[in-house]
């Protein structure tokens, strides 16, 4: 009991892709720092800025979570020959026999995007409507990565509204609610990541591209072939650290930004396991994200921290 309780417990974090996780903190991260730079952060009771930023957060991890469980599901239905966790047992659910753990893995995809649609629907109630707008574009775009009857990842299209709905818009949706309006900061200060978003999408089609050439799944990268879905790659990753280096001289970022160019090696590693359609690529991109943000956040915040000094003295 105990053993399979640990498979199932281990299978249930591998369809969640905890990892990947912080691509989601990220995008609304960078929401809340554009507020913090303009001073929308600042002009709301501290009380009320921590429920904010606990919201935000948490709904973008849900909406992503919801996205990862549900894409786990339907890829699993016709990608793999045997499920992750064998049981005689299968139920019929949506027209399709699975395991009791399938169902399991869909409903909590599906309870993780309602937690998301609930928290939007409070920060709709305190900001406006162009919140619940924001927010129900996330969530069917969470759902249709993968869900039937959209999957638009079939249709070539993950990596391109990867972009869309996990940068520019989560970072929009995670300033709205406490900005109270529309401004083009949140998605600049969030660009260089959001470009590195696709890139992972990119990276995880190259690794399944044979695989998914024998079943006839669309992807992009099978659509358009190894030599074009690298270029699209490596131009993902070199307009995100140009970004950068373009919002330092536009005075956006502070110059200590330009640290996070030290992390070139993880990229010229990521794209060596990609181009040779290896799953350590995929790791190695979201590592890539992972150190862009921390160096961002970071320097975000002592170049803050220094102003505000200045300031007071």
């Amino acid at each position: 009991m105990l053993k399979n309780t640990v498979l199932y417990a281990k299978e249930f974090i591998h369809a969640s892709r905890v990892f990947s996780l912080s691509l989601a903190i990220a995008s609304t991260s960078m929401g809340i720092i554009a507020s913090w730079h303009d001073g929308s952060l600042a002009a709301l009771e501290t009380p009320k800025v921590v429920l904010l930023i606990l919201l935000i957060t948490v709904a973008g991890l849900a909406a992503q979570l919801g996205a990862n469980l549900i894409n786990d599901y339907f890829e699993g239905s016709f990608k793999y020959e045997n499920p992750a966790v064998p049981s005689a047992v299968t139920v019929r659910f949506l027209k399709k026999d699975r395991t009791p753990f399938d169902v399991f893995v869909f409903l909590s995809g599906i309870a993780a995007l309602g937690l998301a649609g609930l928290i939007g629907l409070y920060l709709t109630y305190i900001s406006s409507w162009p919140m619940l707008l924001i927010g129900l574009l996330g969530l069917v775009g969470s759902y249709g990565y993968t869900g039937e009857p959209i999957v638009y990842k079939n249709k070539g299209l993950g990596a391109i509204l990867s972009f869309i709905l996990m940068g520019p818009l989560m970072n929009l949706g995670a300033y709205y609610p406490i900005a109270k309006n529309f401004s083009w900061n949140p998605i600049l200060f969030g660009l260089p990541l959001s470009l590195l978003i696709p890139a992972l999408m990119i990276s995880n089609e190259m690794r399944d591209l044979e695989e998914d050439s024998r079943i006839n799944i669309g992807s992009l990268s099978n659509r358009i072939g190894h030599r074009w879905a690298l270029f699209l790659y490596d131009s993902l990753l070199v307009c995100s650290l140009i970004a950068i280096v373009a919002l330092v001289v536009l005075k956006l970022y502070p110059v200590q930004s330009l640290l996070s160019l030290l992390f070139l090696p993880v990229a010229f590693k990521a794209r060596r396991r990609v181009a040779r359609h290896e799953g350590p690529g995929i790791r190695l991109t979201n590592l890539l994200h992972q150190c862009l943000f921390l160096t961002l956040a970071i320097t975000f915040f002592l170049a803050k921290l220094h102003l505000t000094a200045i300031v007071d003295t």
